[in-house]
C-alpha cells in the first residue's frame, strides 16, 4: 500500500497556508434550516429550488377544497448521520469574500449530523480538525480512482487529499469538493465504525448569502473581540450578526478566548444554535418570502450526494418529507457536542480521542441511543411508557410518530450542564437581548 508524500512529514501540504475557516460549524444548520422550513408546512413552496425547473402556477386548475398532500419521509423508521462539511475554496464568488494566496480545497471542521429514527433528536458531534487518526485509503470517483494512506494524521488532511486527487485526474472545483467529501466520508466510517449515509458541502458565499438571508443572528457576545486574521472586530453585548461578520466569527481564532481551535468549536455551536433559534423562531417560517429568500441562498452553494436507493439529499422532495417528520421538533432537541478528546502526548498543538468516552458516543451514534446524560433524561420525562415501547417506536414506527405530539418548549432546568459531557442545545443559547444584559 502507498502512502501520501504529506503523510510521510505528518500534515497535508497545505498544512502551513491552514487559516481557521470554522464554516463547516454551522453548515448544519443549512440542512437543520431547510428541515425546519419545510417542517413548517412551506414545503409547497420549496420545491421550486430543485434544480432550475421551470414551474408554472396551476392552482387555478385545483379543486378549491383538495388538501395538499403532505411529504412523505423516505427514510421513514431508520436513524440518519449525515456529514456536515465547509468547502475553504477561493473560487468563483469566495474570492471576493476571503482575499488570501491559498489554494486547493480545504475543510477545517466536520460535522456528523444524527437523525433519530423517532424523529424526535438532532445530534450534531464536532471532530476539532488537529485529531490525529489514521487516513485509510479512499476512493475518490465512481472509476475507482484512490488516494493513498496517511497513519497518524491530522483529520482534516482527508478533505485535502482527495480534493488533490481529483484535481491530479483533471476534475474540475465540484469534482474536486466531491472527491474531498468521499475521502472525509471514509474517514469517519473507518475511525468511528458509524455508517453514513449522505453529506452537505457548503462554501463562504453560500454562508454569508445564508445569514444575511436570515436577517442576521441575534448573539450575546461575552467579550470585546479582536481577530484581524478573520477581518473581525466586536465590542461586548448583545449583536445581530450580518453575513460578513458572522462569517468572520465562526472562522475567528486568535483574538478570541484563548486562542484554541476547541474553545473556537464551542462559541461556533453556540452560532448555530443562534441560527436554530433564528430559523425555528415563528415569524420567519410563516413568512413566505423571507422563507424563499433563505432557501433560495441556502441551495445556490450546496453540494450534495445522491444514491440509487439510499439518502438523497440534492432532492428538495425528499428534504420536505424528512423535514415533515420532524415538524414537531424544538429547539431543545437539537443538541451540541464535540467528540471527547485531550491534548496528544508527543505534540501539544494536536488532539486525540479521550477513550473509552470517544468510543461510547460513536457507539451510542450508531445505535441511535441519546448522546448524553442530559438527553437521556429528557426522553424518560417525554415518554413516561415503556423503555421497550420507545425503542420499537423509533425503530418501526418513526415519521409518523412526530404527528401526534405537540412542540416542545424548551426545559428550565436549574441544574448547570457540564457542557463537555452534555454539549448544549440550541435553546440553551442566548439569543435575546434582555437575557443578554441581564
Amino acid at each position: 500500500m502507498t502512502t501520501n508524500s504529506a503523510a510521510e512529514k505528518g500534515a497535508p501540504r497545505h498544512a502551513r497556508f491552514l487559516h481557521t475557516h470554522g464554516v463547516a460549524k454551522v453548515m448544519g444548520l443549512v440542512l437543520v434550516g431547510a428541515l425546519a422550513a419545510v417542517s413548517s408546512g412551506a414545503y409547497a413552496f420549496v420545491r421550486h429550488y430543485q434544480g432550475n425547473i421551470d414551474t408554472a402556477d396551476t392552482s387555478f386548475l385545483v379543486a378549491k377544497d383538495k388538501k395538499t398532500k403532505d411529504p412523505s419521509d423516505p427514510d421513514a423508521g431508520h436513524d440518519l448521520n449525515i456529514l456536515i462539511l465547509g468547502s475553504d475554496s477561493r473560487g468563483g464568488a469566495n474570492s471576493s469574500i476571503v482575499k488570501d494566496k491559498n489554494e486547493g480545497q480545504r475543510s477545517d471542521t466536520t460535522i456528523v449530523l444524527h437523525v433519530s429514527a423517532d424523529r424526535k433528536r438532532m445530534e450534531a458531534v464536532s471532530i476539532p480538525r488537529d485529531s490525529l487518526v489514521d487516513i485509510p485509503a479512499c476512493q475518490v470517483d465512481s472509476k475507482g480512482h484512490s488516494t493513498g494512506t496517511a497513519p497518524h494524521t491530522m483529520f482534516n488532511a482527508a478533505f485535502s487529499f482527495g480534493a488533490d486527487k481529483a484535481k491530479a485526474l483533471g476534475g474540475d472545483e465540484s469534482a474536486q469538493i466531491a472527491g474531498g467529501a468521499a475521502c472525509t466520508w471514509q474517514t469517519v466510517e473507518s475511525t468511528t465504525g458509524i455508517t453514513l449515509d449522505g453529506y452537505v458541502v457548503l462554501d463562504f458565499s453560500g454562508f454569508e448569502g445564508m445569514i444575511n438571508a436570515l436577517g442576521g443572528v441575534p448573539m450575546c457576545i461575552p467579550t470585546d473581540i479582536d481577530a484581524p486574521k478573520a477581518n473581525l472586530e466586536l465590542k461586548a453585548g448583545y449583536q445581530t450578526l450580518k453575513g460578513k461578520t458572522a462569517l468572520g466569527y465562526a472562522r475567528a481564532r486568535e483574538g478570541v478566548g484563548d486562542g484554541s481551535d476547541l474553545s473556537r468549536i464551542k462559541r461556533q455551536q453556540e452560532l448555530m444554535g443562534a441560527i436554530s433559534n433564528k430559523v425555528f423562531a415563528q415569524n420567519f417560517l410563516t413568512d413566505s418570502p423571507k422563507l424563499l429568500k433563505f432557501l433560495d441562498a441556502a441551495t445556490k452553494s450546496l453540494h450534495t450526494s445522491k444514491s440509487d436507493g439510499g439518502l438523497n439529499l440534492g432532492s428538495i422532495t425528499s428534504i420536505a418529507g424528512l423535514g415533515f417528520s420532524l415538524r414537531h421538533m424544538s429547539t431543545s432537541d437539537i443538541t451540541f457536542l464535540t467528540i471527547p478528546n485531550g491534548a496528544d502526548p508527543t505534540n501539544p498543538n494536536r488532539v486525540v480521542w479521550t477513550q473509552p468516552a470517544a468510543s461510547e458516543i460513536w457507539t451510542k451514534l450508531a445505535e441511535d441511543k441519546p448522546l448524553t446524560a442530559a438527553e437521556e433524561k429528557a426522553a424518560k420525562k417525554k415518554t413516561p411508557t415503556s423503555t421497550s415501547t420507545a425503542k420499537s417506536t423509533s425503530k418501526s414506527t418513526a415519521g409518523s410518530s412526530a404527528s401526534s405530539g405537540t412542540t416542545k418548549k424548551p426545559s428550565t432546568s436549574s441544574t448547570p450542564k457540564d457542557r463537555d459531557k452534555d454539549g448544549i442545545t440550541a435553546a440553551d443559547v442566548v439569543s435575546s437581548k434582555a437575557a443578554c444584559t441581564a
